[in-house]
């Protein structure tokens, strides 16, 4: 019981090739598709490699021996007779062309062609989640997928990504390792939003709140906030308080308020979140720091939500650590977001081993990124979410971000 590998240019003539020399009681093991020569990675040419024994009971898609021997490929007549197979020779039903690069959706259609919708190991193994891992990418693409695994993005969505650098590149781009990370970083910003900074209404005060979990720095993106729009932009700023949980967090807020020189407002309830917004309806902006809560906390969350809604706010910033674990970022995120959160702002990247974990949190909340904070300096460490850097910082390109970040 010997397993003995075959190789073809396609999945009939290697099916062909396992029956004549094992015979029809032949069992596959693994099929996949593999580089032709030793400069496949850069012509694209690929063969199949099919494992295959005798001797075993396993799916396979071999005939009985009872079959008509004339046909060779040895499949069932219901598959050859499916009315959804296209005709021989009908260009109007003829699949679109695809990419030689894309491996896995090429490998998939050649299985359809070959085999209808017949269930077998070849077909699961086709589909299987992990299906790309086993087969074999081209070197600049196999270090594109080391990078992105290195610096934490999901392995599931590094090799979407890898899918999407091998449709749209050109030929010229395969090619090239700079040209395929310059696209690679093009496709992560795809997955990013933005929403750009704080606007200031004309005609009447911008309310803005900042909420999230515990000791993510929202009172100090508070901080930084107020100080750039009161020093830099010369707007009016008025700072509401509602974190009365924690032990000095109305003094450190205030000790800004009174460096800054800012009117201040400390409330507990929703009536008194309702009179402290009306009290400094003749400012440009306020801004509310909110207690943080545990995402667990649905009573708090619930209280928040009430308080948020008697100040009318135009914008609610969720605040999350970015030095966090992906999942309970998505958790908080999940859990917040019915308190009318309208973006995500990014808080202690300096402290993030990983930033290419973020990628996965801002594709499942689907909400726009607003600002990024790295650092505990006041008004400084703290810019407006800029796709483009981060997708460069998400891949570890400290030395190519540090310039676009900065001067963002």
């Amino acid at each position: 019981m010997e397993v003995q590998t075959f190789r073809a240019r396609s999945m009939q003539e290697a099916l062909q090739l396992v029956r004549r020399t094992l015979g029809p009681d032949a069992a596959v093991l693994q099929a996949k598709e593999v580089g032709r020569g030793a400069m496949s990675w850069l012509t694209g040419a690929r063969e199949i490699e099919v494992l295959a024994l005798t001797g075993v009971q396993l799916p396979s898609r071999f005939a009985d021996s009872a079959r008509d021997d004339n046909d060779a490929t040895g499949w069932s007549a219901s598959a050859r007779d499916d009315e959804s197979l296209d005709e021989p020779g009908d260009e109007s039903t003829a699949p679109p062309p695809i990419h030689p690069w894309d491996y896995r959706a090429k490998f998939r259609a050649d299985l359809r062609s070959e085999a209808g919708d017949l269930p077998s190991l070849v077909e699961q193994l086709a589909s299987s989640p992990r299906a790309a891992d086993r087969l074999d990418l081209p070197p600049p693409l196999d270090e594109l997928l080391r990078q992105m695994l290195q610096a934490e993005i999901d392995r599931d969505l590094a090799r979407d990504l890898i899918d999407r650098v091998c449709c749209h590149a050109t030929d010229q781009e395969l090619a090239d390792p700079a040209m395929l990370q310059l696209r690679l970083v093009r496709s992560i910003e795809q997955e990013i939003q933005v929403s750009g900074p704080i606007r200031i209404a004309p005609s009447r005060p911008h309310v803005v709140a900042l909420i999230g979990p515990t000791g993510v720095g929202k009172t100090t993106t508070i901080a930084k906030l107020a100080a750039d729009f009161r020093l830099r932009k010369q707007c009016r700023v008025g700072l509401i308080n509602v974190d009365t949980y924690r032990i000095a967090a109305v003094e450190q807020l205030r000790t800004y308020a009174e460096i800054i020189d800012l009117p201040m407002e400390v409330v507990s309830t929703p009536r008194e979140m309702r009179l402290a917004v009306d009290r400094l309806s003749g400012l440009d902006l306020v801004l509310i720091d909110t207690a943080g809560r545990s995402p667990r906390d649905g009573v708090r969350i619930q209280e928040l939500k009430s308080l948020l809604g008697e100040a009318r706010a135009d914008e609610v910033h969720l605040v999350l650590s970015a030095a966090a674990g992906t999942a309970s970022l998505i958790h908080a995120t999940q859990r917040f977001r019915h308190v009318g959160v309208t973006s995500l702002l990014l808080t202690k990247l300096d402290e993030a081993a990983g930033p290419g974990g973020l990628l996965s949190l801002l594709r499942d909340s689907q909400l726009p990124l607003s600002y990024l904070t790295d650092g505990q300096n006041v008004p400084d460490d703290i810019r407006v979410g800029d796709r483009h850097a981060l997708a460069r910082m998400m891949l570890g390109l400290d030395s190519l971000v540090t310039e676009a970040y900065r001067a963002a």
